[in-house]
């Protein structure tokens, strides 16, 4: 007999697993059906194939952010757990945000782009991230980055996934989850709702 309702911990966990899966902003490998990416960080090296097995990248990228190694660039602070999809190469906070760039502590290098390949160099002052720009000159997140994250949030949202996805069930339970423009998260699951804000806050309405 199938179940009438799901609770708030239920809801939240089949529709962030939903989000993680369909992000489709952070695609990872772009090249051709033959190439493999090689990434190396510190003393682990990753592999992104194009051919749709990134296995091998998952299980480095969420061993590594779990122990602490990725750095969120904008707050300084460490991802949590972060999670990749196998099929896809997509990489998502535990909260269901895109990731776009990470810092590795070990290394202070900045990995991201389609194909998580090092795209800049990072140093912490005081308990701030600063980054290498034009001549060398050490700059804030924001100068650095800003406005290409404002152009992957912008694509991201007027995605099929950024913006509305679907999805049922094997039960037949419908799951609905919406994005909004400040951020956040609304999840449906059979007329029940919950919204996870911009901070990764769960709140049920």
């Amino acid at each position: 007999m199938k179940k009438q309702f799901f609770s708030l911990a239920a809801i939240t966990a089949l529709a962030l697993g939903f989000t993680s899966c369909s992000n489709g902003a952070n695609d990872i490998a772009t090249t051709d059906s033959t190439t493999t990416t090689t990434t190396t960080t510190g003393t682990e090296t990753t592999m992104a194939s194009s051919t749709g097995n990134y296995a091998a990248m998952a299980d480095s990228v969420e061993k590594n952010s779990e122990q602490g190694y990725y750095l969120n660039p904008k707050t300084g602070k460490a991802y949590g757990k972060l999670t990749v999809d196998r099929s896809t190469g997509r990489v998502t906070t535990e909260a269901g945000e895109p990731v776009w760039r990470y810092v590795d502590r070990r290394n202070w290098w900045v990995y991201g782009g389609n194909d998580w390949s090092q795209e800049g160099e990072a140093k912490m002052e005081g308990d701030k991230l600063m980054y290498k720009g034009d001549g060398d000159k050490w700059v804030d997140y924001d100068t650095r980055w800003m406005k290409e994250d404002e152009e992957n949030m912008k694509k991201w949202k007027e995605s099929d996934a950024g913006n509305k996805q679907k999805m049922v069930t094997e039960d037949g339970d419908k799951i609905k989850v919406k994005n909004d423009e400040e951020g956040n998260t609304k999840i449906k699951v059979n007329g029940e709702k919950v919204k996870v804000d911009s901070n990764g806050n769960l709140k049920k309405q």
